[in-house]
């Protein structure tokens, strides 16, 4: 990785853990000069906006989600095994990231800013929906769960769970190991459970 490269990652990192810990809004060239100790005009030659900032923030972040919820799964595993091991993994993302999800902030903070920002949080909740309703897909395929579950809802189902825990956490009634979530997500599975399935 060359050096202009490398100071542009840093300074990503700095800027996703600004915006996650207040709001993806409040990042600006100004705000993020500060905290790195960079002059805004060289800031404003990498991004050149503070929209563009915020959509290079959106981008570092599905990096990190990749590498941190996707790419460690055993793809040798059956759906049902990869779905279960996404999950364990995506609680594991919204711990690194201070108990919080910056798609999810974003998604409530922009849903009625139009714009390429929105748009852009706005693909990337549908793409990690589509992944997940894949496994529920493969698993009724597979029998892990019963042919006649409706993969779209238990989806729903299993991404509401996930905005549950987060908020539970958030209030006290959920515990930093998700105890809740896990349950919940156990139940879920067993209410669906095919003729291959495992516990």
């Amino acid at each position: 990785m060359g050096k202009g490269k490398q100071t542009k990652q840093q300074v990503l990192a700095t800027a996703l853990n600004i915006a996650t810990a207040t709001s993806l809004n409040d990042l600006t060239i100004g705000g993020l000069a500060a905290a790195t100790g960079m002059s805004k005009s060289g800031l404003f030659a990498h991004f050149n906006s503070k929209e563009n900032l915020q959509l290079a923030v959106l981008e570092h972040a599905k990096e990190i989600f990749v590498d941190t919820v996707i790419k460690p799964v055993d793809t040798n595993l059956s759906a049902l095994a990869k779905l279960l091991k996404t999950c364990e993994l995506w609680q594991s993302w919204y711990q690194e990231q201070a108990c919080t999800c910056i798609f999810i902030s974003a998604a409530v903070e922009f849903d009625d800013q139009p714009g390429a920002v929105r748009d852009s949080v706005k693909s990337q909740l549908q793409h990690w929906l589509n992944y997940l309703n894949k496994f529920v897909d493969d698993a009724i395929t597979e029998q892990s769960l019963a042919p006649q579950t409706d993969a779209k809802q238990f989806t729903y189902e299993l991404y509401s769970l996930y905005l549950g825990s987060q908020h539970m956490t958030w209030v006290g009634l959920e515990d930093d190991n998700h105890s809740r979530f896990n349950l919940a997500l156990q139940n879920l599975v067993k209410r669906h459970q095919g003729a291959h399935y495992e516990q």
